[in-house]
């Protein structure tokens, strides 16, 4: 008995690790979503970006050459997220690293643009540093993490730290009998 619970504690530590944390979130929030809903919590230079009650629309357009995300809320907000080659979805990641602005992941190019209106201007910033992955795409889920460093498209002197993921519930464009042999998990 002893025994047992020895591996229940171990396994209990394994799953507090870095990266757990980011892990129980998007789980706690594919729990509280309806169908077709989504979240998008995404800090950059350490604050929300987009108010997390801010509900976004969105639509996503996939085939055998492309991945396409566009999603807008409606004060403004835009985020854009891509990956273009063709047979992007046999790569085994999808998982896009950015270097200077520059996708460094092998064949598989991309994008990644958010932004916002402010008072009087628009406020937008492209992926510089880091990277995006597309974790889950199927009719569960559409689950994409972003970690890095945003740099102004105008301005390249201001950078941004960008952190966070949008989640979205059964997103009601993926049906399995057209796209279906373009979803991994």
């Amino acid at each position: 008995m002893r025994y047992i619970y020895s591996i229940l504690f171990v396994v209990m530590l394994a799953g507090c690790g870095s990266g757990s944390g980011t892990d129980t979130r998007i789980f706690e929030a594919l729990q509280k979503l309806d169908a077709g809903s989504m979240i998008v919590d995404i800090e950059i230079d350490g604050k929300k970006f987009y108010p997390l009650d801010l509900p976004f629309k969105g639509s996503i357009t996939i085939n055998e050459l492309a991945f396409f995300v566009n999603l807008r809320n409606p004060e403004g907000g835009n985020i854009v997220i891509s990956i273009e080659d063709e047979d992007w979805y046999k790569a085994e990641s999808k998982k896009i690293q950015f270097e200077e602005a520059m996708p460094l992941s092998g064949h598989l190019y991309g994008s990644l643009l958010v932004g916002r209106r402010t008072n009087t201007d628009g406020e937008g910033y492209l992926l510089k540093e880091g990277y995006f992955e597309i974790k889950q795409m199927n009719q569960e889920a559409c689950i994409i993490t972003i970690n890095g460093v945003l740099k102004n498209p105008f301005n390249d002197e201001i950078t941004k730290p960008i952190n966070g993921y949008i989640v979205w519930k059964k997103p009601p464009s993926l049906d399995p009998k057209t796209t279906g042999a373009y979803f991994f998990n």
